[in-house]
């Protein structure tokens, strides 16, 4: 695997970790009584998130890494549609087709 392969890999992983994150922190205002309990889970999440993404920067430019971690996008968006039972609208599943279509052209040159 290549240097830029690895970069791409843990910032996608980043991506997927930050929007885990982001749904970690959306539970603690839904259940209030557990508030504490979502944030610090959420907060180790995001520390995990900034380690991948960190390590990346050392394979990648930080002007790729950034584009590439706008897949957070898609992640939070089917995430919330699979387990906060959100609406994503169709211009919004348009949207992060374009983002994927974007995230690939600036991966495949990265």
């Amino acid at each position: 695997m290549t240097q830029t392969a690895v970069g791409i890999l843990l910032v996608v992983l980043s991506s997927l970790v930050e929007g885990i994150g982001e749904i970690l922190f959306k539970k603690s205002r839904l259940q209030r009584r557990r508030r504490i309990f979502w944030v610090l889970l959420g907060v180790s999440v995001f520390v995990v998130q900034f380690t991948f993404y960190t390590a990346a920067l050392r394979f990648l430019a930080v002007g790729a890494a950034f584009a590439i971690a706008s897949l957070s996008f898609a992640f939070v968006a089917l995430l919330s549609k699979l387990i906060l039972r959100e609406e994503v609208t169709p211009i919004k599943w348009l949207g992060i087709a374009l983002i994927m279509l974007g995230t690939s052209l600036i991966g495949a040159y990265a």
